[in-house]
C-alpha cells in the first residue's frame, strides 16, 4: 500500500490504516493514545530502516573534512605519535564524521582526472577520538583527500521513496500496536493495584 505523505502525522495515519484502525492523529504531539505510541518509536524506527537499506534518496557524497594526518615520514623518536595531533595507528588520516550520517557506506579517493570505472573497496574504521573534549566520532582511513558516501538522516517525508514509506509504515504499525498494548496493560495493572489498596484500607478501617 502506497500513499503520499507530507509530514510525520501522515505516516502515522498510514500505519493506523494498515492496523485497520479508524482513528487518525493530527500531530505526534497531540497527546492521544496512538500519537503517544507513535512518538515513542517514530525517530528510532525511521533511522533503523534508513541504516538497514541503501536508499537512493538518503545517499550523500561529500568531500571529507580532514581533522588529523600522520607525518609523511612516519613516527620517529623526534616526532613520536601524539593522539592530540595524529590519528590512532595504523591509520594515516582522520576525518570528521558528518552530523547527519547514520551509516558510512564507503570511503574512496576523489576522482581527479577521469572517473574510476573499476572501483575497489577501501578499508576504514569509525571510532571515538577521546583526545577531543567532548569525545568526537571520527572516520579513520589511509586515503588522502577522501570522499565519503553515506546514508543521511532524512527526516522530511516529502523526500522519501514510496517503498521506504510503505516499509516504515508497516514497521511503525507493529511497534505502535505493541506500545498501545503495553500502555493498556499498565493502566489495567495500575487500576487493579489501586483497587486492591482501596479494599485493604477499607478493611483496616
Amino acid at each position: 500500500m502506497a500513499s503520499v505523505v507530507t509530514n510525520p502525522a501522515d505516516v502515522v495515519n498510514l500505519a493506523m490504516i494498515k492496523l485497520g484502525r479508524n482513528e487518525r492523529v493530527g500531530s505526534l504531539y497531540e497527546g492521544s493514545k496512538w500519537a503517544k505510541a507513535a512518538l515513542s518509536i517514530y525517530g528510532q524506527t525511521r533511522d533503523a530502516l534508513l541504516r538497514a537499506g541503501d536508499y537512493g534518496f538518503a545517499e550523500r557524497n561529500v568531500n571529507a573534512e580532514l581533522l588529523k594526518q600522520a607525518p609523511a615520514g612516519g613516527y620517529t623518536p623526534g616526532d613520536p605519535w601524539n593522539g592530540a595531533t595524529y590519528p590512532s595507528p595504523p591509520w594515516v588520516f582522520e576525518y570528521t564524521y558528518p552530523s547527519d550520517c547514520l551509516k558510512v557506506r564507503s570511503v574512496k579517493p576523489i576522482p581527479v582526472f577521469v572517473m574510476n570505472f573499476d572501483p575497489q573497496p577501501n578499508v576504514f574504521a569509525i571510532e571515538n577520538d577521546n583526545f577531543y573534549t567532548p569525545a568526537k566520532k571520527v572516520i579513520l582511513c589511509n586515503i588522502p583527500n577522501a570522499q565519503l558516501v553515506y546514508t543521511a538522516q532524512v527526516t522530511d517525508p516529502v523526500t522519501w521513496e514510496v517503498d521506504f514509506v510503505d516499509e516504515f509504515a508497516d514497521t511503525l504499525a507493529r511497534g505502535m500496536a505493541l506500545a498501545v498494548a503495553n500502555m493498556e496493560t499498565a493502566k489495567f495493572v495500575a487500576a487493579e493495584e489501586g483497587q486492591a489498596a482501596a479494599t485493604a484500607m477499607s478493611e483496616e478501617g
